[in-house]
């Protein structure tokens, strides 16, 4: 394998987890909204969701290339979190409210 090749495939298997890095001020700002996750589109979010489940299972079942898997589903965990918390704030902000 030619280096050039190497150092693309090393680059690309640690793009996936350091993109995970740009989740966590989103993150953060949501574990401390207290407006119930307002300013997030819960269906762009949940869009983002789909995609990227679909993306980590091509990569896992089909594709079968571990760097796309890993990159896959480290920006499907990122997303998760982001759709999961501000759910749960909308949910908690309605039955405060309610």
């Amino acid at each position: 394998m030619d280096t050039i090749k190497q150092v693309i495939e090393a680059l690309y298997a640690v793009s996936g987890p350091l993109a995970v890095l740009a989740y966590l001020p989103q993150i953060a700002a949501l574990l401390k909204d207290k407006q119930g996750a307002s300013g997030v589109s819960l269906s762009t979010w949940l869009m983002w969701v789909i995609a990227l489940t679909i993306n980590t299972a091509y990569a896992g079942y089909v594709n079968g290339d571990r760097y796309f898997f890993i990159s896959s589903a480290s920006s499907l965990t990122g997303t998760v979190m982001v759709f999961g918390i501000a759910s749960y704030k909308r949910w908690q902000l309605k039955t405060i409210i309610d």
